[in-house]
């Protein structure tokens, strides 16, 4: 009897054992996809400068390869819901995989090739983007924010990584342009991944097909349009600082361009931690406005600093700005989750946040480096952002009311 019974028990914890494995091995899948969502393009940044050189491209060629992934990112969002209804959540985030390891390897066919290329790639994460806080509620529910909070931190681990591994790949490849394609390894272990999850859920019903003119209802309902523009805001600022702030440092303080690449790395890394935290801690209360303040006013801080005493303390005004988009990216992406009403209201939303929220973004590093090419100096462009964080600020506290988008969107 006693023998049965501690066979029994063990039988059970060998259970309990394997069903936690299987609670979590889609996090682990969906925070994988997210590692592989920045670096792509955020070792592009570090890097302009050696591109230019060996493609013989000019800095307003290279400002449009720095604005190309969001603009891609506005214009393929809107189709994301769509691919989940037809194909199922899982297989279109497998969908975007194929497409970004796709554009990784094409981006070694010379200057063309980078920017189709980047049109490609950013395409595939687009569809990644939209879908993995939709595919985070399928698999998770209720508990879907501290998932979210995994998969955003990721996201931002992936941008700290892809900015500080820039320079030392781009040395040990011998070329910037062959140091891009390693990212391609990454690339495609998530892919093995993704498909193995998209395998196992092949049965789970579709989202439904969103109702008639919910693409448009977006722009009419007030919650909706104040999500997305923060969304929008606090991409720009983010973005901006990704592709500009190492050529910033390099000029304003005399740092060197590996030690201006690390110092980027540092201070998007500081959205790791930012998004374990952010998105379970804001969840618990009905409304976000401390929170966005949180978010905004280190980064007005870390701009005006860099506009007031550049030389000072560079490393202090950098991860100032890197601590406030750290906190504002999840921030936004939690924002999705608690204004929606079930996944596929969230794949909604996420989808026209991030399509009108990327094409604002992508005026942020056109801009800067336009303003820079026009007058020689990075002053204008900082005043610029400094505009854009203030911006960010009031629509976050609209935004961050707790109300919910209206039935229709």
């Amino acid at each position: 009897m006693d023998v049965m019974t501690g066979a029994g028990t063990q039988t059970e914890n060998a259970t309990e054992h394997r069903s936690r494995w299987l609670l979590v091995l889609p996090a682990v899948v969906l925070v994988l996809v997210a590692l592989c969502l920045r670096a792509p393009f955020a070792a592009v940044g570090p890097l302009l400068g050696e591109l230019g050189e060996e493609l013989s491209l000019s800095t307003g060629a290279l400002a449009v390869v720095t604005a190309l992934p969001l603009v891609c990112f506005g214009l393929v969002s809107p189709f994301a819901p769509a691919l989940a209804t037809r194909l199922g959540v899982h297989r279109a985030v497998l969908l975007g995989m194929v497409a970004l390891a796709a554009g990784v390897l094409l981006r070694m066919a010379g200057a063309p090739g980078l920017y189709v290329g980047t049109v490609l790639l950013t395409g595939g994460i687009a569809v990644a983007n939209v879908l993995l806080p939709a595919a985070a509620r399928a698999e998770y529910g209720a508990r879907s924010a501290l998932v979210l909070g995994m998969v955003t931190a990721s996201m931002a681990a992936s941008a700290s990584i892809g900015a500080g591994l820039a320079q030392p790949l781009a040395g040990a490849a011998g070329s910037a342009v062959t140091g891009l394609l390693l990212w391609g390894v990454l690339v495609l272990v998530a892919l093995v991944a993704v498909a193995a999850l998209a395998h196992a859920r092949r049965g789970v019903p579709r989202p439904p097909a969103a109702p008639s003119g919910a693409r448009t209802a977006v722009l009419r309902d007030r919650v909706a349009l104040a999500v997305t523009l923060f969304f929008g805001l606090q991409s720009l600022s983010f973005y901006a600082m990704l592709t500009w702030l190492a050529d910033i440092l390099e000029a304003q303080s005399g740092s060197s361009p590996v030690a201006a690449g690390g110092t980027v790395a540092l201070a998007a890394a500081l959205g790791l931690p930012a998004s374990l935290l952010v998105p379970p801690l804001a969840a618990r209360r009905p409304g976000q406005a401390g929170w966005v303040l949180v978010g905004t006013l280190p980064v007005v801080a870390g701009v005006v600093g860099l506009l007031a005493a550049p030389t000072a303390a560079p490393l202090l005004w950098a991860l100032l700005y890197g601590l406030g988009t750290g906190i504002s990216f999840p921030l936004a992406m939690t924002l999705i989750l608690q204004r929606t009403r079930d996944v596929a209201q969230t794949g909604r939303l996420s989808a026209s946040a991030q399509s009108v929220g990327y094409l604002l973004a992508a005026t942020g590093p056109l801009g800067v480096g336009l303003l820079h090419e026009a007058t020689g100096a990075w002053e204008p462009g900082l005043v610029l952002l400094l505009v854009v964080v203030v911006a960010q600020l009031v629509v976050g506290i609209a935004a961050a009311r707790p109300r919910l988008v209206g039935p229709r969107v």
